[in-house]
């Protein structure tokens, strides 16, 4: 089984969107099992999902011991062979308005994934983590393999690159078999400043940049409204078929 997080500092980059379709992916075109973590208080992959998330445990419940399993805050998803843990407002409250640790939530995403792998329900878990290294995010990178990071290219993006990237090693501290998977180019359009942006991130980029990169379509949000993977609400658009050869690249096919 496979445990991937998929972490930026930056909001608004598609990490969400990108969470969600990656799951999507793996499910309808590879047949895999797959549990999709929303690790963000704001709870926008649940929703994109077609998950209510008022008045439930969800993430929340399972870190602090409301929940005693994994399965008994699972819901079920729009799009199929994809369940969700879904998130609320009360995973905001972690280690502010609580003696909660980073240390707890380690130990409480490591009971999840062992508890996963013990049982042989999943082929894949992806944490959607928040724009913010939050305890609950610390603990989903800390229980993963590997890490993504979506990256729209803009100068801020692109300058929090280093803290970002020194973050994640703080976190592989505690487990240092967590591997930076790569940067994924998201957004992307044909004009100068992109194109001068994507040249230098790929010249300065310290870890590995995917040569695949997702083209910016409304189709996207069309696909979010509508709780559906892009690949199923329009599958011949170009964010569509990039995110595509970005999952046949990401297992190594290609």
């Amino acid at each position: 089984m496979k445990t991937i997080s998929i972490v930026n500092l930056k909001g608004g980059v598609g990490k969400t969107v990108t969470a969600v379709n990656l799951a999507g992916i793996l499910a309808a075109d590879y047949g895999k099992r797959v549990l999709l973590v929303d690790v963000d208080h704001q709870g926008n992959a649940s929703r994109y999902c077609g998950v209510d998330t008022e008045e439930r445990g969800g993430l929340a419940a399972l870190l602090t011991g409301g929940a005693v399993c994994y399965d008994e805050v699972i819901e079920f998803s729009t799009m199929p062979g994809v369940d969700v843990i879904p998130a609320d407002m009360s995973l905001a409250t972690l280690g502010v308005d609580s003696e909660y640790t980073s240390q707890m939530a380690v130990r409480a995403m490591r009971d999840l994934r062992d508890a996963v792998i013990e049982d042989d329900s999943y082929d894949y878990v992806i944490f959607d983590c928040p724009p913010a290294f939050s305890q609950a995010s610390i603990g989903a990178i800390a229980a993963s393999s590997e890490v993504i990071i979506p990256l729209k290219i803009g100068r801020f993006e692109i300058e929090g690159m280093d803290e970002l990237i020194e973050q994640i090693e703080s976190v592989r501290k505690i487990n240092p078999a967590t591997r930076i998977a790569g940067a994924l180019l998201t957004m992307w359009h044909n004009s100068p400043v992109v194109r001068d942006g994507e040249e230098y991130i790929r010249e300065t980029c310290p870890g590995r940049v995917f040569r695949t990169m997702i083209r910016r379509t409304d189709k996207v949000d069309e696909a979010v409204f509508a709780r559906k993977a892009i690949t199923e609400w329009s599958p011949t658009s170009a964010a569509a078929r990039d995110y595509r050869a970005w999952v046949e690249e990401l297992m190594g096919v290609q």
